[in-house]
């Protein structure tokens, strides 16, 4: 049997990380053998839908249970449609996890356990194995210290990702703003003079290690994302006729105006972002997500 287990890190020591779409690792496991795969999440930073791209993903990859801490309602709704059951509560190291679903011990939640969005409010886990970036909700820079851009020194962006945006608000207390995609913000790297904001050569080199680490998992991820587009398909909603009563509740509820009303409900994918809106104020359970093929 295949299961899948979200996880704070790529091994079975790792614990069992809290929430399901933003998870920084999925380990999908056979019982039988305890073959391991694990899988760097690609939709941990997504803006919304992370949760049902996530679900689809372990639909492709044909695990038929998934082991977390929490599931909110539209990745539920995904697994329901693909027949995935879904056991939350789950904590403690992986390894532990699984002996205990083996032996029976663990039963498939009937429903979500927390509400939409959970993830982008919870505090991230930041994996030990490979330092891959957290991100709060203010994209502040995590550790280190650094520079923003009006020169104050703070404790912005040093073991963050981008270049800091705000103005430093004192030694030690700066909050500069961080872009996402920005360069680093401390060292020759950003343009800066060497061992800026940092009291030695040696920490700027650690800081600078670890930016390069986080540049390189982002630049993996984006790779992911654009060979998924570049397929031409992606997850989008798909109204199921025969189930549809043309009330017009997801038209009403569509915050990219993706979706008209004819004879049913019409969704057009290129437009539709996959963030189940629809799903979850459909009163007749008509709409699903699908891989659909866009452009064309």
């Amino acid at each position: 049997m295949k299961i899948a287990v979200t996880s704070t890190g790529p091994t079975l020591d790792d614990n069992v990380e809290a929430r399901f779409g933003r998870c920084p690792y999925f380990l999908i496991i056979d019982t039988d053998t305890m073959q391991l795969e694990a899988i760097e999440n690609p939709n941990m930073a997504l803006g919304g839908g992370a949760g049902i791209q996530s679900a689809q993903l372990m639909s492709e990859k044909g695990v038929t249970t998934v082991l977390t801490g929490n599931c909110g309602p539209n990745a539920f709704n995904v697994f329901g449609q693909a027949g995935i059951q879904v056991i939350v509560g789950v904590s403690g190291p992986v390894r532990n996890a699984v002996e205990q679903f083996k032996t029976g011990a663990l039963s498939s939640a009937s429903e979500p356990n927390v509400a939409s969005h959970f993830g982008m409010s919870a505090t991230p886990t930041v994996p030990k194995a490979t330092g891959q970036p957290g991100t709060n909700p203010m994209g502040q820079g995590v550790g280190g210290a650094g520079f923003g851009m009006g020169g104050g020194r703070g404790m912005g962006p040093g073991g963050g990702m981008g270049r800091g945006m705000g103005r430093g608000m004192g030694r030690g207390g700066g909050m500069g703003m961080t872009a996402s995609m920005g360069m680093p913000s401390t060292g020759p790297a950003a343009g800066l003079p060497e061992n800026a904001g940092l009291q030695n050569p040696d920490q700027e080199l650690a800081a600078l290690k670890q930016q390069a680490e986080m540049l390189e998992q982002q630049k993996q991820q984006l790779n992911q994302r654009i060979a998924k587009l570049g397929s031409g398909r992606k997850a989008a909603a798909f109204v199921q006729p025969d189930k549809c009563t043309s009330c017009g509740i997801c038209a009403d509820v569509c915050p990219t105006n993706a979706i008209s009303i004819d004879k049913y409900a019409v969704i057009n994918p290129d437009l539709c972002t996959a963030c189940a809106a629809c799903i979850s104020e459909c009163p007749n359970g008509a709409i699903v997500i699908t891989q659909q093929k866009i452009g064309g």
